[in-house]
């Protein structure tokens, strides 16, 4: 199976999942079934490098291919498929070829033990955030105990949160501060068949109850002596996610694009409908589907422009961050927009448009959230 065949598959689930949208978007809780359904047409297998049976390249051919399966996929359930994007993401630092010497030996057997869980069918997640912490994660207060010297098995404690895919996924990441060290470092724990009553270590702490991407299952947990295993180059967390080149981030931003181009279709067949029914538009509600339409055009432009740059390689931070943030702050406004022409339907059940806005909420609060990225944004834009 190639990525092309996988991607051809992706439109007909989205057309099943839209065709149930009613009923998922009052979901509280994911599916595995949906899993399941991604697993078979062979999505799992677009983050592992060819040379691991995947369909893996390299940035600038594969990037593109990702971001369209999530941005279709979203138009059918952006819950499922945001949960989802994660295993795309955190499997990035294993597709980092080599790392230097005396680490290299223990690199290959690890990244080839990480993606072997991925074809015998495995899922990843990650469950990083902490309360208080603001989404920094050098604010991390987890820790993990070495089991023994010279070991790669630890023991983490601490709380936390925003693990989406709870419950579905057979690993997860997260970053923690060895004991005795002073930085947090990249640690993974394999979490399918656990129970989440504290008997093993991991404790429900909290069920996702979002007004946003309800069925994401991104629940918060508490961690006690819970056995997880170091990155084989420690120490070097940063390097080793600066191999994701910022895929997260549009990957993110590709989920909430899916959004928008549901709604903006979804709306202009309503309004298609009502013109055919002899029904006439108020000056407002036209002007409203004009300056979403103008706003929905930009955002096709951030996110084309994001996906440019890895096939150009000629990607920097900045350039995805401004993407997302655009993105965040055009999508809610084009959502808004678009519940306002509609009128009072926009908050019943069977309407998507109000469920549509409080999803697309979520691309400012995902990784980096609101404060931690604007910070960014002015730091980088005063670099030469």
């Amino acid at each position: 199976m190639n990525a092309e065949q996988i991607l051809e598959k992706i439109p007909a689930v989205a057309k099943e999942w839209a065709s149930q949208r009613e009923e998922r978007q009052q979901r509280t809780k994911a599916d595995p079934i949906d899993y399941e359904t991604l697993r078979g047409i062979g999505v799992p297998l677009l983050a592992v490098p060819t040379e691991f049976g995947g369909t893996w390249q390299d940035l600038s051919r594969s990037s593109r291919t990702i971001g369209l399966m999530l941005r279709t996929l979203a138009q059918g359930d952006p819950s499922i498929t945001l949960a989802s994007s994660m295993h795309q993401g955190v499997l990035a630092s294993w597709r980092v070829p080599t790392v230097p010497e005396p680490y290299n030996d223990a690199w290959q057997k690890q990244r080839s033990e990480v993606f072997a869980t991925v074809t015998d069918g495995a899922w990843w997640g990650t469950i990083v955030s902490e309360p208080g912490s603001g989404g920094d994660t050098g604010k991390t207060r987890s820790m993990c105990i070495q089991e023994s010297p010279d070991s790669l098995k630890y023991r983490l404690s601490g709380q936390k949160h925003f693990g989406s895919g709870s419950g579905l996924t057979s690993f997860m990441t997260t970053r923690a501060l060895p004991d005795g060290e002073s930085t947090p470092d990249l640690f993974f724990m394999e979490v399918r068949g656990q129970p989440w009553d504290g008997t093993t270590g991991i404790r429900l702490a909290a069920e996702w109850k979002g007004h946003g991407m309800s069925s994401t299952n991104s629940h918060a947990f508490e961690f006690t002596n819970f056995p997880a295993t170091r990155v084989a180059w420690p120490g070097h967390q940063a390097e080793l996610m600066a191999g994701n080149g910022s895929l997260g981030g549009m990957s993110f931003t590709s989920v909430i694009v899916g959004v928008v181009d549901a709604a903006m279709d979804y709306t202009r067949n309503w309004l298609k409908t009502n013109l055919a029914n002899g029904s006439s538009l108020r000056a407002f509600q036209q002007v409203e589907w004009t300056m979403a339409e103008q706003e929905a055009w930009l955002i096709d432009q951030a996110w084309e422009s994001g996906m440019r740059s890895f096939e150009n390689n000629t990607l920097d931070r900045r350039t995805v961050l401004l993407a997302k943030e655009n993105v965040a702050r055009l999508a809610a406004s084009v959502l808004d927009r678009l519940c306002k022409l509609s009128g009072g339907t926009a908050y019943t059940k069977y309407s998507p448009l109000g469920t549509w806005l409080q999803d697309v909420r979520a691309l400012g609060y995902l990784r980096p959230p609101w404060a931690l990225a604007f910070d960014n944004m002015f730091n980088m834009s005063l670099e030469e």
